[in-house]
């Protein structure tokens, strides 16, 4: 459990930068022999599993495309779930917390938040429209219990679900 995953990455042509949502964690594995009084007809036996010890963060971590370094990192409370989506001068992330925010391109500062009052684990998308570019992300985790949220994050487990669509001009 940790570092990168399904969520899409953004990338600035203009700084030659990937922006990569990650999700910070370890699992314990443990390992258990497979025996035969373990084995029932039609069960699922995995010979043991990860649990999660440890609490599950996040971050948005910037890397060079030409040197594949580690330009800049922005740490989350949260796995990044939503993924980020390309702007001209910053990525814009969001988080299963429901905030969807604004980090500059170069700093990694952020630069806005706004809370969307749902849990967020789409990606954001953008386009243009006459000149002008606009984010737009689908806020909502599904039904209770679908938001991801483990003992590591219990705090997740308040999201409530929903389905909203925002669209931010820039």
């Amino acid at each position: 459990m940790g570092g990168k995953n399904w969520p899409p990455t953004a990338y600035n042509p203009g700084l030659h930068l990937w922006y990569i949502p990650v999700i910070e964690s370890c699992n314990h594995i443990s390992v258990e022999e497979m025996t035969l009084d373990k084995v029932k007809p039609r069960e699922f036996f995995t010979g043991g599993g990860p649990s999660q010890n440890v609490r599950i963060t996040g971050s948005v971590t910037a890397v060079g495309r030409d040197d594949g370094q580690g330009c800049g990192k922005a740490e989350t409370p949260f796995p990044m779930l939503g993924a980020s989506s390309p702007r001209r001068s910053s990525s814009s992330p969001a988080k299963p917390s429901g905030e969807v925010f604004a980090l500059d391109a170069k700093t990694l500062e952020k630069a806005l938040e706004f809370s969307t009052g749902g849990g967020v684990n789409a990606p954001p998308m953008t386009f243009l429209v006459d000149g002008k570019q606009y984010v737009a992300i689908l806020v909502g985790l599904g039904a209770p219990g679908t938001s991801g949220s483990s003992d590591a994050t219990p705090e997740l487990k308040k999201i409530l679900p929903g389905s909203m669509l925002y669209v931010f001009a820039l």
